[in-house]
């Protein structure tokens, strides 16, 4: 499943960095880069996965982010990254959901049910947000106490597959959001409910 696809390791040191690569192998990765120096495997992969380890600190993690979404000259913004930490309380979760990552995952984890959870970010639809300083997955979709999204600023909606033979393909970009701001009827208008008809 995942010969096709790269495995990009991001860690603080060789033997963090060098555990991640071990299971990349195991997972059956076709071509694994360690940011620390090193890589193995066919340098024709189709799709990235990148990996964090919990311990790159928390400014590193939102900048490596930015750097990676940034990225315009091809696909690589959609890229699937994930967080490989070992407290998995639903608080932690969601304070890294909230960075902008595709998957935050606890271990140990069995190679079978990481296969399956990497595998969740393949082969169907997934849906991306960008506003005008931000571009990734929806961060509150964990959040079960997120207000809705209203307000005067748009935003787009990117409809996408991830595929390892194929890459990356956009099906659909819409625009949402209000353009303007609404106007109040004159019914509501507090000119008029304060100094009469003669306001109007």
């Amino acid at each position: 499943m995942f010969g096709q696809c790269r495995a990009f390791i991001i860690a603080t040191r060789p033997a963090e960095s060098r555990v991640l690569e071990l299971t990349a192998a195991r997972l059956g990765f076709g071509e694994i880069v360690s940011s620390i120096g090193g890589a193995t495997g066919r340098p024709l992969s189709n799709l990235t996965f990148f990996f964090i380890d919990y311990r790159v600190d928390d400014q590193s993690m939102a900048d490596i982010i930015a750097t990676i979404r940034a990225d315009r000259r091809g696909k690589l913004r959609y890229s699937p990254i994930l967080l490989l930490i070992e407290d998995g309380s639903t608080a932690r979760r969601l304070k890294y959901v909230r960075f902008g990552f595709d998957d935050v995952i606890a271990l140990p984890l069995s190679l079978d049910a990481l296969a399956s959870r990497l595998a969740i970010q393949l082969n169907s639809d997934r849906v991306y947000l960008e506003t005008k300083d931000y571009f990734g997955p929806d961060r509150r979709r964990l959040d079960a106490g997120a207000e809705l999204r209203i307000g005067t600023s748009a935003y787009t909606r990117v409809l996408f597959e991830r595929n390892p033979s194929g890459g990356v393909h956009v099906i659909q970009r819409e625009e949402r959001g209000y353009r303007f701001r609404p106007q109040p009827s004159a019914d509501t208008h507090f000119m008029p409910k304060l100094f009469g008809e003669a306001a109007r």
